[in-house]
């Protein structure tokens, strides 16, 4: 079954995120993360376990090659989430389709009013895939135009005191702390608390 494995992150320095995950309960940065320099905050890629990508590929459109994950068989503890940005959530699905298979059921999450978008998510073993179209100008909109289609948002269990607090999320449901991690397009943590 395919699980979402590893998350790969570009940022201007490590001092904040360190800050941000002790926040959150961390002792250290998770052992599905990485990261390295970049100018700007932002998620570069996510990987996937158990999926075989011989014989298929990303989509030829260059603004969509960021939906599609890496294969990467890193059987650690993975994120319980990550949201990828679209401007068309169920054509992103049928994109996805060859990767998490074609009888992945997704459900309607509604419109998250941190994200600005209107979400949709399906399971993939431990972890959850979010598809997040834009419902208006706002983060969504702005990492779209600012990267293309692909990964904006990751969800991890902890608790934080920083960041916006919510009362549902469009992986459990329940409350979450949303941390902003820069700019306004830079990437979110999503905080579940343990209960979620």
């Amino acid at each position: 079954m395919p699980e979402i494995s590893h998350v790969h992150l570009a940022v201007p320095e490590l001092a904040t995120l360190s800050r941000i995950f002790r926040e959150g309960g961390a002792q250290s940065f998770p052992q599905w993360l990485s990261t390295e320099y970049g100018e700007r905050a932002r998620i570069d890629w996510y990987g996937m376990q158990g999926v075989l990508m011989i014989n298929i590929g990303p989509p030829d459109d260059a603004a969509r090659a960021g939906l599609w994950p890496r294969p990467w068989d890193d059987w650690t503890e993975p994120p319980r989430g990550v949201v990828l940005a679209t401007v068309d959530a169920e054509r992103a699905a049928e994109d996805l389709a060859p990767v998490i298979g074609a009888d992945a059921t997704w459900w309607e999450t509604g419109e998250d009013p941190l994200l600005q978008a209107t979400c949709r998510r399906t399971t993939l073993g431990r972890s959850v895939l979010v598809l997040a179209e834009p419902s208006g100008e706002g983060y969504v909109a702005a990492c779209l135009a600012r990267f293309g289609e692909g990964p904006v948002a990751v969800v991890l269990d902890g608790t934080t005191s920083v960041g916006k607090a919510v009362d549902a999320n469009p992986v459990s449901d329940g409350p979450a702390r949303y941390v902003r991690l820069g700019e306004p397009d830079a990437p979110t943590l999503i905080f579940l608390p343990a209960s979620a």
